[in-house]
């Protein structure tokens, strides 16, 4: 151990080293955002993130730092043995998206930060990863660092386990957690890094996630037996020939109400939606006295939302219905101007985020019972386990200790938590919370981004008056862990 435990009394030390040392620690997110770290097609980035992580580790003094090989991206795992009584397990993601076909605006290259000046704000550090997540996860690390240079002891265990393909699914993170389940034997809890704040200050603490299932589409003349079968040819044919094209728009077309998009006509695609819990709807009533929705259009430039609902109304249909997205298609020519083709073949990308209890194999079920009733058993699904992973939906008890201990954490800091039963997105949360582990998960921390996946993403690294930048995010970090080392966390 490396001095007392940092507590209450001694923990304005730490925030006075923070404070001094804020141009090296906004180096540091620097440092680690210049990584190209991108699981889709730049594995020598991820290699040498992982090994980044793996040296920050070691210099925090872990007495384990290891880069563990899986099938696909690695996994860096690391244990802090501080003589604490509570053990932590620390998520991480190091991954990030594509920027290939992203016009950014504020900075030249996305994998060389920036601060640039934007309002309400001061400066944001805006690059690849800013958000998601490498900002909250060396604003983390920095808080550690900090405790220890003030020649304090971090006052829990931690053990970090840092993903490289998270962005991919988080494929093979199960296949590591399975065969170190001997390692997080210990653990109480796990918790996560994240910027909880919206643009206006407003923080948010999520309980769990929807699973998301992925997978394509593919309409072919070889497989029909109708249109072009080997290649595409001159589009003058089209009055002879059929288009693969407009047959799975049409297929596409066939699986929601024309006067309702949202509303997904599969046979028994609702199915097993589990209704709410009377904690749930307790928690949508006060959620909808305080949910900012015109901070969450501006955030999404948007300018309405379903059916124009608000309130309680918006939040039972964010939360509790399953859905089935279209992210892209493509067929053909798509370059300037025009080429007169008429395509052999087209793909639509769908996704389905699944509410509990629903599973990924009944909804490709009723995918592909749905295509064949409809007379498009030529309409081949290509599902990709191995290779975008499976997120299963995730559920925290509310009254799990590091639920109880977060929220006080916040009031502390001057702020009364928004608690979602769900986040809309999708994480694998469910490797820890279900069987063999069955263990609390939460993501928290002050600070805001946004932008992510998308061109400009961005980090807040001097705040105003309601968000927190990059030093009191840090600061935050502290008293979160110094909480956390009392009481219990499950």
């Amino acid at each position: 151990m490396n001095g007392e435990f940092v507590n209450n009394s001694n923990c304005s030390t730490v925030f006075e080293y923070i404070d001094k040392h804020k141009a090296e620690h906004l180096e540091k997110l620097k440092e680690i955002i210049r990584i190209p770290s991108i699981a889709a097609e730049n594995p020598d980035g991820v290699r040498r993130c992982a090994e980044y992580l793996e040296n920050q580790f070691r210099l925090l003094g872990c007495r384990e730092a290891s880069i563990y090989k899986t099938k696909g991206q690695p996994v860096v795992y690391a244990h802090y043995d501080a003589g604490a009584k509570n053990t932590l397990a620390v998520y991480l993601m190091y991954d990030v998206k594509q920027v290939s076909g992203e016009r950014w605006t504020l900075i030249k290259d996305p994998f060389s930060p920036e601060v640039v000046q934007m309002s309400p704000f001061g400066g944001v550090l805006v690059g690849r990863g800013t958000t998601n997540s490498k900002g909250p996860l060396m604003a983390f690390l920095n808080a550690l660092f900090s405790i220890k240079a003030s020649g304090l002891e971090i006052p829990v265990n931690l053990k970090f386990i840092a993903e490289g393909e998270e962005e991919l699914g988080s494929t093979h993170l199960i296949d590591f957690i399975r065969e170190n389940l001997d390692k997080l034997k210990d653990v109480d809890a796990v918790f996560s890094p994240s910027g909880s704040q919206s643009i206006k200050g407003d923080v948010t603490l999520t309980l769990g996630c929807k699973g998301v299932t992925e997978f394509e589409l593919v309409c072919s003349g070889k497989n029909w037996r109708r249109g072009p079968v080997e290649r595409a040819i001159h589009s003058s044919m089209n009055a002879i020939v059929e288009s693969p094209v407009w047959r799975l728009v049409q297929a596409l077309a066939s699986m929601t109400d024309p006067d309702d998009p949202s509303r997904v006509l599969i046979k028994g695609f609702y199915d097993n939606v589990a209704p709410p819990t009377k904690e749930d709807l307790l928690l949508i009533e006060e959620l909808a006295k305080v949910y900012d929705e015109e901070a969450v259009k501006k955030a999404n430039g948007l300018e309405h939302f379903y059916n124009d609902l608000h309130g309680k109304e918006l939040l039972m249909k964010a939360f509790y219905t399953t859905t089935l997205n279209i992210q892209g298609l493509y067929a053909g020519y798509t370059g300037p101007l025009f080429k007169t083709v008429l395509p052999e073949m087209a793909v639509a990308k769908l996704e389905s985020r699944l509410i509990p209890n629903q599973t990924m194999t009944e909804t490709m079920e009723k995918v592909r019972k749905h295509l064949d009733e409809h007379g498009y058993p030529d309409i081949e699904i290509r599902e990709y386990p191995e290779e975008n992973g499976v997120d299963d939906w995730s559920r925290t008890d509310p009254k799990s200790g590091i639920v109880k201990i977060t929220i006080d954490t916040y009031r502390e800091a001057g702020f009364e938590p928004q608690v979602w039963p769900y986040m809309l997105g999708s994480a694998p949360r469910y490797m820890f919370t279900k069987p063999p582990l069955s263990l609390p998960f939460i993501g928290a921390g002050l600070g805001h981004g946004a932008r992510a996946h998308a061109p400009d993403e961005y980090y807040v690294i001097d705040g105003n008056d309601k968000v927190k930048g990059l030093v009191d995010s840090e600061k935050f970090y502290v008293k979160l862990m110094l909480n956390y080392s009392d009481g219990a966390l499950n």
